[in-house]
């Protein structure tokens, strides 16, 4: 699979398609009408399981049946059924923060209310490195890091560049520690956070040996790691506390070295 397939694959998604699903979609775009059978030999997936995933395009209104004389066929539908999938997506995603923002308000009426209260919240595996990544989206003058290596290292490809994405939805900065002397590519979608909202410096591990990956934003520090196969992750709600880190943060950056971005996929040297 080529780098610009899987780029546009990455893009669907969002829509809540599967990489399978996204790419058997693209697939049809690019070459008109195929019998399940072809769709199985081109893609290398076994024809029961191309039957479930046009099943399941077929009810999003992605695909299409052609009746013929030698049998049944399967076509793209055009850009109108994405369109209508978007508005489906911001509809249910619309309706999805009236609930949150009305549970909210209630809850803000509530006695001994602990928003305000500090707190300490461990995770553990891999979906709790996705909660405190999605956690870190409610960033509001920015996200500090310190980073050992990109999502990827982590994350499937297709799940850190949907996130990518969303930080750029949001528009919000990274900045970013690291005792690496060179980033490779790093992404194929997010070109935007490249150019406008990612910034990275070097600091030598003599100075600070980075041993875990650290989030600082708002009123919260979160640091974890992963060794061994093992996740581990810790989440501090105080405002004192990060308040002093993003000071401890500033003073390292000042004295950090900065790096030259090469091109849109993030990757940098030292300069």
């Amino acid at each position: 699979m080529s780098d610009k397939t899987d780029r546009f694959i990455s893009l669907l998604l969002p829509l809540g398609l599967s990489r399978d699903e996204a790419a058997l979609y693209l697939f049809l775009r690019e070459n008109s009408s195929c019998t399940a059978l072809q769709l199985s030999k081109k893609l290398a997936i076994p024809r029961t399981r191309v039957y479930r995933i046009l099943d399941n395009l077929l009810k999003l209104g992605m695909v299409k049946i052609l009746l013929g004389a030698r049998g049944q066929k399967y076509e793209a539908s055009g850009k109108e059924q994405i369109d209508a999938l978007i508005a489906q997506r911001e509809h249910e995603t619309n309706s999805l923060k009236r609930s949150v923002e009305i549970i909210e308000d209630h809850l803000s009426l509530l006695p001994n209310s602990v928003g305000t209260q500090s707190k300490v919240l461990y995770y553990r595996g891999l979906e709790g490195l996705k909660q405190i990544t999605w956690n870190s989206l409610k960033a509001k003058d920015g996200l500090l890091t310190l980073e050992v290596t990109d999502m990827n290292a982590f994350f499937d490809k297709a799940y850190a560049e949907d996130m990518r994405l969303r930080f750029i939805e949001k528009k919000i900065k990274i900045r970013t520690l690291t005792n690496a002397r060179k980033i490779l590519s790093w992404t194929n979608v997010a070109s935007e956070m490249v150019e406008k909202y990612w910034e990275i410096r070097h600091i030598p591990e003599k100075q600070l040996r980075i041993n875990f990956e650290i989030l600082i934003y708002n009123d919260v520090y979160t640091l974890y790691r992963y060794q061994d196969s093992e996740i581990f992750c810790v989440e501090i709600y105080n405002k004192e506390l990060a308040e002093m880190q993003k000071q401890l943060f500033e003073f390292m950056w000042k004295n950090a070295r900065k790096f030259k971005v090469l091109n849109s996929s993030g990757e940098a040297f030292l300069l």
